[in-house]
């Protein structure tokens, strides 16, 4: 296969997702069905795959497959942690990437959160996945609390040279040419047994790998890039209101929802997906996310024009 577009669902017994209580399997299968069938339907000469330790059940299974969307079981035999650690079910991306890495053949691949929705191809990023891996970089300073933490953790493995400051990446984009991917999940093993050589497990989950990877893989000229062009994560709630319009202008190609999209926008767009047959328009998944109409304040834009014409 030329290029690899794959998500990663890991269910263990007793196993925790992040700081919120688990919300029920039927919610992540609704969600990988809005995120794999989108971008089947974005990028359909791609291979499009679920990497899973438990298959869903139907009628997500036949959504899944009917869409063209492949199913790879993989164990999750890596990268564990212990079952009560925050987001310890989310180290099973690093155990997927791992094996898509050993097991299947493909000139680069993008490895997806499963609370996204592709909005148009990636065919620039396929582009820039020969020179570098892409990451999202999450827009945090270096003293946010969670970026903060990633840095100190870096600092306890790796005292030469402390303090660090590491750049915080996401986990919801891990892209790159199958050579790239095999040198950086190569920095991934090394820092995790780092890690665990220091009794150290994060609560951050695969997050703090990816950071602590990339930090050394830049280190040792190997490039990583933002791939912020590409995806976006918008956080929906009454506590943020986004004003910027990147998903419209100049527009990422992917939304990622995370917290409590799973079970509100994700889950209208999975209505519209499975009652229609095919994904609303951008503009309609826009409105149904509550992001705001990409215009400029007509009035306020006419107030300044008028204000720097005026003498003085």
């Amino acid at each position: 296969m030329k290029n690899l577009i794959f998500g990663a669902f890991a269910t263990l017994e007793g196993y925790r997702e992040g700081d919120a209580a688990n919300l029920g399997r039927a919610v992540y299968d609704r969600c990988t069905v809005v995120a794999l069938c989108s971008a089947k339907a974005q990028n359909p000469t791609c291979t499009v795959a679920l990497v899973t330790n438990a298959p869903p059940p139907q009628p997500y299974l036949g959504q899944l497959t009917a869409a063209g969307v492949e199913i790879w079981d993989c164990p999750f035999d890596t990268f564990r942690v212990p079952a009560d650690t925050n987001w310890a079910l989310a180290y099973y991306k690093l155990c997927a990437m791992d094996w898509v890495l050993t097991h299947r053949d493909f000139a680069r691949a993008a490895m997806v959160d499963l609370d996204t929705y592709s909005q148009y191809p990636l065919d620039d990023l396929w582009r820039e996945a020969d020179e570098a891996v892409l990451l999202y970089q999450v827009p945090h300073a270096a003293s946010q609390g969670m970026a903060q933490a990633i840095s100190q953790m870096y600092d306890a493995v790796t005292p030469q040279g402390a303090p660090h400051t590491l750049t915080h990446f996401g986990g919801e984009l891990v892209a790159g040419s199958k050579a790239r991917l095999q040198a950086f999940l190569q920095q991934c093993r090394a820092y995790f047994a780092a890690l665990q050589q220091a009794g150290i497990t994060p609560k951050e989950g695969d997050e703090a790998i990816w950071c602590g990877a990339a930090y050394r893989s830049l280190q040792e000229g190997q490039p990583v890039r933002a791939a912020n062009a590409y995806i976006f994560r918008y956080w929906l709630g009454g506590r943020f209101y986004f004003v910027s319009t990147n998903y419209v202008l100049d527009p990422v190609c992917i939304l990622h929802l995370p917290g409590a999209a799973k079970n509100r926008q994700l889950k209208l767009i999975y209505r519209r997906y499975t009652k229609n047959g095919s994904f609303p328009p951008p503009a309609k998944v826009h409105r149904l996310c509550c992001l705001p109409a990409a215009h400029p304040p007509l009035l306020a834009t006419l107030w300044v024009r008028l204000q720097a014409k005026l003498p003085g």
